[in-house]
């Protein structure tokens, strides 16, 4: 794509946000790659004056991982009311959650497991799924890519102690929707979060010449997406990992 494509394609997520979502991208300035995508998403940071709060991470089919930005803006702790009108959709994602409690410079040599969890801490998350186009299921991965892979905001509960060595592909997730039970926690399907977390940190540090103390990493759901309405009351419990909780206030 060309940098006027790349900002048109910017320009039109952006007046989504703040208007209606829309069908599509416009045809002429849809991305073809993962690289416009991601071209995509630095302008749209760029034109909303807004910096770079943590990552959701995931396995492109593409080879290795893909990453989208969740905006510093929209990081919050738990518990929070967030008004449901702020949202197109409220779709709930429970999800494994690390926060970097140092900054990791970049480098030439990856960085190993041992370093890199030796500067995160694990949180309880709710990524709150939200999107600029009216039904982004309907779309190709690129343009979704494009749109912060779907992020409205992510929730994260305090830091959670001796979970070392814990299975956290499968931790224990009660989710529920005022008191009610609300979804079900299947196991992580995009395989080790870990494994996500150290991906994550190794391609931001190269791509961004590093990772920033504070940002956050959320590695994918447990629970699969479920879509919830205004005045749901969202409490997701993780056992030994902590809670989690947002409202939506309508």
């Amino acid at each position: 794509m060309t940098p006027e494509q790349i900002n048109e394609a910017a320009r039109t997520l952006v007046a989504a946000r703040q208007g209606q979502p829309i069908a599509a991208l416009p045809e002429n300035v849809r991305p073809q790659s993962e690289a416009d995508s991601y071209a995509i998403q630095d302008a749209v940071l760029r034109r909303l004056g807004e910096r770079i709060g943590g990552y959701k991470v995931g396995f492109s089919p593409e080879g290795g991982i893909f990453c989208a930005p969740i905006f510093a803006s929209k990081v919050h702790a738990s518990p929070v009311s967030l008004p449901a009108g702020g949202f197109h959709l409220l779709g709930i994602e429970c999800e494994i959650g690390f926060r970097l409690n140092q900054a990791l410079a970049a480098r030439a040599q990856p960085y190993g497991r041992d370093e890199v969890l030796a500067a995160v801490s694990l949180h309880p998350t709710i990524e709150i799924v939200d999107s600029r186009y009216i039904d982004f299921r309907a779309l190709d991965r690129l343009q979704v890519l494009a749109d912060n892979f779907s992020n409205g905001a992510l929730v994260y509960g305090a830091a959670a102690a001796g979970w070392e060595g814990m299975d956290l592909v499968h931790p224990p997730i009660a989710v529920t929707n005022s008191g009610k039970d609300f979804a079900e926690c299947t196991g992580l399907r995009a395989g080790d979060p870990i494994g996500l977390l150290i991906d994550l940190v190794n391609h931001v540090a190269k791509a961004r010449g590093g990772v920033p103390e504070g940002t956050f990493v959320t590695t994918g759901t447990h629970t699969g997406m479920v879509f919830t309405k205004p005045g749901a009351q969202i409490r997701a419990d993780y056992g030994p990992l902590g809670r989690v909780e947002v409202a939506f206030p309508g």
